[in-house]
């Protein structure tokens, strides 16, 4: 996964508000709809499954009942799911399955199944528990939502997806002017729109794990190896919608590889809906769930270097690959990707050619992935692994799959000649990793230094290393095996195939000719060539008819029988019927033959659905009705309309500059452009277009602050940030504004104080910024920029193609090209600057741009909830600003800001007036969208409501985020109450009133526990974790345990213990615990008990806050199940530890105190006990001098917890001080002296004279002991008080002690100077004067209810004063008593 969710924090886009549909109640749906209706759609796919109707109560997931993914130009997705049906939780992706035997892989090949071959693996419930929503689905319902239809597999076909287009513009020939303007990257728009490739949806069960036939699947664009099918023509009836419109519009991806110049060029759909993968021409494959469009995996496809002979490797022929074809096949264990390219057909090939090279013309790349889907996807167990590449001789258009009866694979396409060519395919399981050597020999815990780093590239971007490492490639590719030639007289254009158990048929189709032929084992034989012009695509109905896809209409041909010359049957097709349809831009067949297209018909984008003749549907009815249309015209009076933003500037939250579609500049806050509000500044000229991208640069000579931008014209301009004035402007490029890099570094040699402004087709403008001056412009290249590098007078450039181009920025001169292996060695040579032209997400501002140029896009503002708390602390060095950190007042102000647009009003009328009255915060017009790992999901919200009703993980990020902020106003004292009112309410509350509420993912909350280092964001956590559990009933809390249970770390092996699945599995079960601990087993409580203990104790854990935080909330669960006095020497060490890598944020030191704060609240005996062991008989001194750390934090915070038990904790410090003893005296001496007089200063009950060095201890018994310090010995008990002893005090000279009880209202004075009679009775208390051991004197006092205090109250109400040696006063609360001793 290129962008790892591990990383991942909390980030939450905010899309302001158009102005001009401030009016309107519809929130940003219509401009959702309008950003649909004018982008330009690439590819379409859609899915359908039947679903068994339920009750009311019972939520089942709707993904798999019907939807429809669109995927445009821009490189975004709209996803539109059934109308019909609410949005529940995915129920079965957040569970995870059972995990394999780790001892035993498997032996037995992996297994291809086609659609009639019934998995060997029968689902387990695990497969169908809620996890993702854990709080309403419990096994039983799910189970009865199952039925025939999902369960049986769809009919069998065989088809694969092309690109037609790149041939049929090959076979018509370009002129030598028209090659030449096509060679830069705006050859797609000049091109005549042309249908995607066919696509239809992967039918399969529910269950994650039972992989079926996605393999044989027209999706996966495979062989169907099954029992044959039912021998009607009839097609299958094609669902009806229900109203007007049967989908609703759910969501906008971009995903993370989403650009102007990379088209969506493919989708595939997995799990009956439930997720698709998407293929971007420039080679961008990432997976999504089509509930929100969240990322779950993604990767960049690159050419990868075949090692030579010699073990050198070979670097990559220079060819420009585009992207255009995803095949899918399905196992039992994962789901195989198959991306196909073909070179781009305007890049010119020879040109970096050896000679004897082969020109690659005819040529395609596949490269595999395995995608597994993991038990949590959404939450990022999903992987991309990498499985190998081969080059297929052949054009891209005729590549398949095809499932064998032994359930292998095969790849077969056509060869440049026109014959079938196929390969088989073995995917070999991953390499088994070597035994573990003994700790002594690894590295794996050691801190080693990177001996490299002085060689690693500097970055202002933070360019991740070049990974080069080589990864094993997985899969074989066999021999090729001719099987004849197909038969056309023309360039093949597109293949389809559907094979019935006994032979294949075979649908090819080119320019101006169709066959239908029969592959069988050895061979393909030739059959009659038909005349038939522009075919765009062609899917099986079964094995005797077909439906064929023109630009115009649908056609459906029978396979007819005839006698031919020699009397052999020869395959004729026969039309047997056509639908007309109406003009389309791009349209796929789906099961059944039937059609899903969209267009746009007056200013509304719509989507059709053409179904085929059926014998119960009268012949003149229409077959084609409408799924979905927009509700208006998105080109109706556009010059009479107000200016919309087109970009966005976040600086600061008080300072936004926005790029406007007039070509003006303002300035605005956000708060205020959330609110719809009116700018505060704008400049002075507009440009010629739209302003499409904005960058904040200073000029490194005056300091001043300006904005780079440009327009979609290709206008660059320089504005003043503080005024808007225009400064210059140049119209320099073909293509907008894509990227602007600010040269502020010293080692960029003569470029200092310049920006380089690089477009989308690769130019590069060098624009020095103090002067306003245009240096030159860099050519672009047929292939798009990857890296750039700039080292002294170096300009080095990478490009996708495989080369790299060296300039001269000295003398503006052309060097040399170069490949890109050997661009990278002269990079790692050191000395250079480098910026990937790739979006990273290291060190994310607290506001940023995701810069997408869609109308719904194009003002978002992702706000990093983290970073933005951080700078709201009090501390620059956590805030991470070096400027002055903001007043009190200013912050509370940003705070309100925030929340004003992340909470929901019109939900609740008192907690909205809490809200405006009490807390200051008003509603604003904002929407808030979703984000993931590089992906951006912009959320119809019809209602301030829908937000909730999206997805758990919508749910789970917005209540944190608000929750957070919220207790950031609780350190206000006039607003902390009326915070916590509203904290509780999103916390507990909001689901009771909002209907079909999707309450927040526990994993998904895991997740950010894990990530999490802000305190309010922990605290907030907490909150929505414990009232997520609240909600689970006792059946659903028993199934989450016992699932999550096997993934705890102490049942997993050591290499697995510190992985994220096994760290959200003790967070998941460990707050459940906590909670319902009377619901788990023995055996349950065992392991999280142990798994905390484990974390705890290794120092090398990466999740030992987790760890810490479930010891401070569920001890005394704990305590019964793992040895817990080691548990409590654990916090101890943690709690007192110096260590600077301890320093970090969350604070292991701090958390650990507060943990101990909290243990000794609650479970003060054994504490005590712990403590007291400890510094009588710790490990080593300096074990026992961060015990005695501990004390003093415990005496300065809980001092109420130390008090009953203080004779224990004094006895135990005054026996560290043994004289036998003379190092540890030595070594403890400095902290039992600090502790000591801490104890003396805190509490009155203890009294130290520093001369007779005598220390005296009063008790809750009434008793006083006395200790010698310098013989660390106690002396004697002083009994007198019959209840308990509320202060004590030395006289000046030492031999007077005088002791109250407030209890009893009397005052004792005691003797205790040294006396003759001492030397003979040691141990043994002074005379007082008279017989027995009543105390020398007596003294009655009587305050009233001046007496009557609370402990804590004595602590600080309660002192003696000496006044002389023999004259003392004693304070109590305002009164004072003076007494003669």
């Amino acid at each position: 996964m290129s962008g790892s969710y591990n990383s991942y924090s909390l980030c939450v886009p905010v899309t302001l508000p158009d102005r001009q549909e401030s009016h309107k109640n519809s929130g940003n749906t219509l401009t959702i709809e309008e950003s649909f209706t004018r982008s330009t759609p690439s590819s379409i796919i859609s899915w359908s499954q039947q679903c068994p109707s339920t009750s009311s109560e019972t939520k089942v997931d709707s993904a798999g009942t019907h939807g429809v993914a669109v995927g445009c130009r821009d490189g975004s997705i709209f996803i539109l799911r059934s109308a019909s049906s609410s949005v529940p939780p995915n129920i079965s992706v957040s569970i995870p399955p059972t995990p394999p035997e780790p001892t035993s892989p498997p032996t037995s090949p992996r297994r291809y199944r086609g659609l009639g071959h019934p998995s060997s693996r029968s689902a387990s419930p695990s497969s169908v528990k809620s996890a993702l929503s854990p709080f309403q689905v419990t096994r039983s319902r799910v189970v009865s939502s199952v039925s025939n239809e999902s369960a049986e597999a769809p009919k069998n076909y065989v088809d694969f997806d092309e690109e037609q287009e790149r041939l049929r513009g090959m076979l018509k020939g370009k002129k030598s002017r028209d090659r030449h303007t096509s060679t830069s990257r705006t050859r797609p728009e000049k091109e005549p729109m042309q249908p995607g490739p066919a696509t239809s949806s992967s039918l399969r069960k529910e269950d994650t794990r039972s992989y079926l036939s996605a393999a044989l699947s027209p999706s996966s664009s495979t062989l169907s190896l099954s029992s044959p099918p039912s021998p009607t023509l009839v097609p299958a009836p094609s669902p009806e919608p229900s109203g007007a419109s049967s989908l609703n519009l759910r969501c906008h991806i971009f995903p993370p590889h989403a650009r102007s110049l990379s088209p969506v060029s493919a989708i595939k759909v997995h799990e009956g809906g439930r997720y698709i993968s998407c293929l971007h021409e420039s080679g961008g494959l990432s997976v999504h769930t089509t509930l929100d469009g969240t990322c779950i995996a993604s990767t960049l496809l690159e050419v990868k270097p075949k090692p030579a002979l010699g073990g050198k490797t070979q670097p990559a022929p220079s060819v420009l690959w585009v992207w255009r074809n995803l095949l899918v096949a399905a196992s039992e264990e994962s789901i195989i990707l198959f991306a196909c390219a073909s070179p781009d057909e305007f890049y010119p090939m020879n040109q970096f050619l050896d000679a004897g090279s082969t020109d690659s013309d005819s040529q395609s790349l596949a490269v595999a992935y395995e995608l597994s889907l993991g038990p949590n996807a959404i939450t990022g167990d999903a992987k991309l692994e990498y499985l190998g590449q081969w080059m297929v001789n052949g054009p891209l258009n005729s590549i398949g799959l095809r499932a064998e009866h032994d359930h292998s694979l095969t790849l077969f396409h056509a060869d440049p000649a026109g014959h079938l060519v196929s390969h088989t395919l073995k995917i070999n399981d991953p390499p088994t990793e070597p035994a573990e050597l003994p700790e002594s020999h690894s590295s794996t815990h050691l801190p080693l230094p990177n001996p490299f780093k002085a060689l690693k590239a500097l970055s202002t971007d933070n360019i991740p290393e070049t990974d080069t490492t080589e990864v094993p490639e997985r899969i074989e590719v066999g021999q090729g095996i001719d099987h004849g030639e197909i038969g056309l007289t023309e360039p093949l254009l597109g293949l389809r195939a559907h094979d019935d158990g006994s032979d294949v048929r075979l649908c090819a189709w080119s320019a101006h000719e169709m066959l239908v032929g029969k592959w069988k084992p050895d061979l393909v034989e030739k059959h009659p060539v038909c005349a038939v012009s522009g075919v765009q695509d062609a899917r099986w109905l079964d094995h005797e008819s077909c439906s064929v896809l023109f630009s115009d209409h649908l056609a459906v041909y029978s396979i007819a029988r005839s006698v031919g010359k020699e009397n052999s049957m020869e395959s004729q097709p026969r039309l047997t019927h056509t639908i007309p349809l109406s003009t389309y831009d791009v349209a796929t067949l789906v099961p059944g033959g039937h059609v899903i297209s969209t267009r746009v018909k007056n200013g509304r984008r719509r989507i059709h659905q053409s179904d085929l003749d059926a014998p119960d549907i009268p012949k003149e009815k229409s077959r084609t009705h409408s799924l979905w249309k927009a509700r208006t015209d998105a080109f109706a009076a556009q010059s009479q309309a107000a200016p919309r933003i087109s970009s966005v500037l976040p600086i600061e939250l008080d300072l936004l500059v926005l790029g406007y579609t007039d070509g003006h500049l303002r300035r605005s806050s956000l708060l205020e452009s959330a609110r719809n509000g009116s700018p505060s500044a704008t400049s002075d000229f507009a440009l010629p277009g739209p302003v499409l991208l904005l960058e904040h640069v200073q000029n490194p000579r005056t300091g001043e602050r300006l904005i780079v931008g440009g327009a979609d014209d290709g206008t660059i301009a320089i504005w003043s940030l503080d005024t808007l004035k225009l400064h210059a402007r140049w119209t320099v490029f073909t293509t907008p504004l894509a990227r602007v890099i600010s040269l502020h570094d010293e080692k960029v040699g003569r470029l200092h104080g310049c920006v380089l402004c690089i477009s989308q087709d690769g130019t590069i403008a060098v624009v020095a910024i103090d002067g306003n001056q245009f240096v030159y412009l860099v050519p672009g290249a047929a292939a798009l920029i990857k890296r750039i590098c700039l080292g002294e007078n170096n300009l080095l450039l990478m490009y996708t193609d495989g080369r790299a181009r060296l300039w001269d920025t000295a003398t503006r001169e052309f060097w040399r090209s170069m490949s890109v292996e050997k661009a990278v060695e002269l990079v790692r040579q050191g000395g250079w600057l480098e910026w990937s032209m790739e979006r990273t997400l290291d060190k994310k501002p607290a506001l940023s741009s995701p810069c997408y140029a869609s109308p719904d896009a194009a003002s978002t503002v992702s706000l990093e909830i983290p970073a933005l708390l951080r700078q709201l602390s009090a501390s620059p060095a956590l805030s991470g600003t070096s400027g002055a950190v903001p007043s009190p007042k200013k912050k509370l102000e940003h705070a309100r800001a925030l929340l004003s647009i992340l909470l929901t009003f019109g939900i609740s009328e008192g907690i909205d007036t809490i809200c405006i009255e009490g807390l200051s915060i008003g509603p604003a017009a904002a929407t808030i969208g979703l984000a993931s790992p590089e992906t951006l999901t912009i959320l119809p919200q019809p209602n301030t409501s829908s937000v909730w009703t999206v997805s758990p993980e919508a749910s789970a990020d917005r209540a944190v985020a608000i929750l957070a902020l919220l207790h950031f106003l609780t350190q206000y004292e006039d607003l902390a109450q009326d915070a916590n009112t509203v904290m509780t309410f999103y916390a507990a509350s909001i689901g009771q009133l909002v209907a079909d509420h999707q309450p927040p993912s526990l994993p998904r909350l895991a997740h950010h526990m894990l990530q999490a280092q802000s305190a309010e964001i922990r605290h907030a956590l907490r909150l929505t974790i414990d009232a997520g559990v609240a909600r689970l009933s006792d059946t659903e809390t028993a199934e989450m345990v016992e699932t999550w249970q096997q993934y705890l770390p102490s049942t997993r092996a050591e290499k697995e213990r510190d992985g994220a699945q096994s760290a959200k599995a003790l967070c998941i079960c460990g707050f459940i615990a906590v909670d319902k601990y009377s619901l788990l087993p023995t055996s349950t409580l065992t392991d999280i008990a142990k798994s905390i203990a484990l974390y705890l104790h290794d120092e090398t854990s990466p999740h030992r806050s987790l760890a810490i935080d479930l010891c401070s909330r569920g001890f005394q669960v704990w305590q019964q199940y793992v040895d817990a006095v080691e548990m409590l020497r654990a916090l101890f060490t943690l709690a007192t530890t110096t260590k600077k890598e301890a320093i970090a944020v969350p604070n292991i030191g701090v958390q650990a105190r507060s943990a101990v704060l909290q243990i000794a609240a609650n479970n003060t005996p054994l504490f005590m006990t712990t403590l007291a062991i400890d510094i009588l008989h710790p490990r080593s001194v300096q074990h026992r001098k961060s015990v005695m750390q501990l004390v003093i934090f415990l005496i300065r915070k809980k001092p109420l917890v130390l008090y009953s038990n203080l004779p224990r904790l004094v006895e135990a410090i005054v026996k560290s001080l043994d004289p036998n003893s003379s190092a540890s005296r030595d070594a403890v001496l400095d902290s039992a002296t600090e502790i000591l007089s801490h104890i003396v200063q805190t509490f009155p009950t203890v009294d130290f004279h520093m001369g007779s060095q005598r220390l005296a201890v009063g008790t809750s018994e009434g008793a006083v002991v006395m200790y010698d310090l310098k013989t660390a010995t106690r002396l004697y008990v002083l009994e007198g008080h019959k209840k308990r002893t509320t202060a004590c005090s030395f006289s000046p000279d030492g031999r007077r002690l005088v002791t109250v009880s407030l209890e009893e209202s009397i005052v004792l004075v005691w003797k205790v100077g040294s006396s003759f009679t001492s030397l003979f009775m040691p141990g043994a208390p002074p005379r007082q004067g008279h017989g027995g051991s009543d105390p020398y004197k007596t003294l009655n006092f009587h305050i009233g209810d001046a007496a009557q205090m609370t402990l804590e109250a004595t602590l600080v109400n309660v002192r003696f004063e000496w006044t002389a040696d023999r004259s003392v006063r004693l304070k109590i609360s305002e009164t004072v008593l003076t007494f003669s001793t």
